[in-house]
């Protein structure tokens, strides 16, 4: 499409955006009654929950790509398609098929499903058995950086790791973020020779996240997608298998142990590195179905205009998928995803509308993905990470779930510290007469916990702006409505379209995010990470 507009610069808190001539940059196009139109269709009944893989998925998928044609915008899978396919490993746990028994001298003790734990799903074998002895390894962490090891004093070489989730509370947010996922820790334990790991939550994890909450939501299938030699990426197959346990079953384990688990939480709880063997064997069984299935990335672009750059990519993703069909709860067994994150993809579907509808042609080119399998571990956002559109991606503002839930004077940018596109946020945020608040909170290390998380591991400064906290109305407790959804809403049939939302801030932070996207697009150097950032230091190129 030839450029409609002459383009002009203009400079706003030291941050120069590119605009154009007259009204129509692309954020005074955004209508906030289109992104509620996508949402009452992503979120209905129609689309059975979005499940990756699933019926539901695929009329999302479709329609999304009908919306990026409509918009004119090129398809990026391919020459000629929208869809970037995504081979997938589905892997359900069969109930009757997995057991933990403890054999500890003559005493044999059997834990019980659901009760005590839950099983992980095998990637590799369709049946599994484990037996061997164990060892605690505190937090499972070796963060030389921060003078904490867990593995200083203990030998994990064909024992089953007994390990916390999370991280120490003591760590700075940025490093607690990393040292709690599990691809962080589960590659550790492998090279000291672990071959299964028992997760047991932290005394701050298990505040937040009741076992059973977990259990309540162990029926979803588990996915990982298979990589160019049909194995299942990160699968971790050294070990072998890997179970949650609760606490008070976890406390089992520790019976005639060096230290009891009431002294191991309290280390945990101070951030101390601990680790000794526990007495015993553990027999570990677990049966799964495996089946092999596919599910559609969606991805647009907007070509770059300039011939040096337009092999830049600017990537903005939301997930598209949610939960699907699960346990009913009060006879309604859809989970419809309305806040997460059918809101998320609407913003997404009418930014890339307004940028075409203004006729601006970026520097860079911008990539428009709706992502699948988000729900399963960012498979979607991981696979595209992985396999990008021929160029590099140079930046990536994810929107997930925004919980826009009434007029705000501020947003939240998870992410702002870390790299230039905080800068470029707060200064987006001021030209649509908003104020940047600083992460509420930075304990629940949130930075990792959605798509864009795939970016950072490949190096890609990325940021995701979030709804705030300071109601416009003063008598409106943001705080306490976040709340309410994230106990009672939050991954479950609830969060429909009767869930509330505030469009006007939601079609505000489409705005913000347009300008944060063409000031990344525009601006001569690539998004950067900040001198000495933890992140660009861990996987910057």
């Amino acid at each position: 499409m030839p450029l409609k507009f002459a383009i002009t610069g203009c400079v706003v808190a030291g941050v120069a955006f590119a605009t154009v001539a007259s009204a129509a940059e692309p954020w005074t196009l955004v209508r906030r009654e289109a992104i509620r139109s996508h949402v009452e269709f992503l979120a209905s009944d129609l689309l059975e929950g979005r499940a990756a893989a699933s019926r539901g998925y695929d009329i999302a998928a479709a329609y999304v790509a009908a919306q990026f044609r409509q918009s004119d915008l090129a398809p990026a899978a391919s020459a000629e398609s929208y869809f970037q396919s995504v081979p997938l490993l589905e892997a359900t746990p069969v109930l009757p098929g997995s057991s933990a028994q403890l054999v500890v001298d003559r005493d044999t003790h059997s834990f019980e499903y659901g009760t005590d734990y839950l099983p992980s799903a095998d990637y590799l074998s369709a049946s599994s058995t484990l037996t061997a002895p164990l060892t605690f390894a505190g937090f499972g962490i070796d963060a030389p950086e921060l003078e904490h090891n867990d593995f200083a004093n203990i030998d994990l070489k064909g024992r089953i790791a007994v390990i916390f989730t999370g991280a120490p509370a003591r760590f700075p947010h940025t490093q607690r973020a990393y040292y709690s996922a599990n691809a962080t820790k589960f590659p550790k334990l492998i090279e000291r020779g672990a071959v299964g790991v028992v997760t047991v939550a932290s005394p701050q994890d298990d505040r937040l996240f009741p076992w059973e909450r977990i259990v309540a939501m162990s029926w979803a299938p588990q996915m990982r997608w298979i990589d160019e030699e049909s194995k299942p990426h990160e699968a971790y197959e050294e070990l072998k298998l890997r179970f949650r346990f609760n606490q008070s079953a976890a406390a089992r384990l520790f019976e005639g142990a060096s230290k009891d688990f009431q002294t191991v939480l309290a280390s945990a709880d101070a951030g101390e590195a601990q680790g000794f063997d526990l007495p015993g064997l553990l027999t570990l069984s677990a049966t799964t179905g495996l089946r092999r299935t596919e599910s559609a990335n969606v991805l647009a672009v907007a070509t770059g205009s300039d011939p040096r750059l337009r092999n830049e990519y600017v990537v903005i993703t939301a997930h598209l998928d949610h939960m699907g069909r699960g346990s009913a709860v009060n006879g309604d067994s859809i989970y419809n995803g309305a806040q997460d994150n059918a809101l998320g993809t609407a913003i997404l579907l009418e930014m890339a509308r307004a940028l075409d509808a203004s006729g601006l042609k970026p520097r860079r080119s911008i990539l428009f993905a709706a992502v699948t399998a988000e729900e399963k571990g960012l498979l979607g956002s991981d696979y595209l990470a992985h396999h990008p559109p021929a160029g590099t991606l140079v930046a990536n503002i994810n929107i997930d779930m925004p919980m826009l839930f009434a007029p705000t004077t501020d947003f939240v940018a998870l992410g702002e510290q870390h790299s230039s596109l905080g800068d470029t946020a707060r200064a987006a945020a001021t030209a649509q007469g908003y104020k940047l608040s600083a992460d509420p909170q930075p304990e629940q290390v949130s930075f990792v916990r959605s798509d864009q998380f795939s970016f950072i591991r490949k190096g890609v400064p990325s940021i995701v702006v979030n709804g705030g906290y300071k109601a416009r109305d003063k008598r409106t407790d943001i705080a306490a409505l976040r709340q309410d959804f994230l106990e009672h809403r939050y991954h479950q049939p609830s969060d429909d379209i009767t869930t509330p939302i505030d469009y006007a801030t939601a079609a505000d932070l489409a705005r913000i995010n347009l300008r944060i996207a063409l000031d990344a697009a525009n601006a001569a150097p690539r998004p950067r990470w900040k001198n000495g950032d933890f992140f660009g230091q861990t996987f910057g190129n």
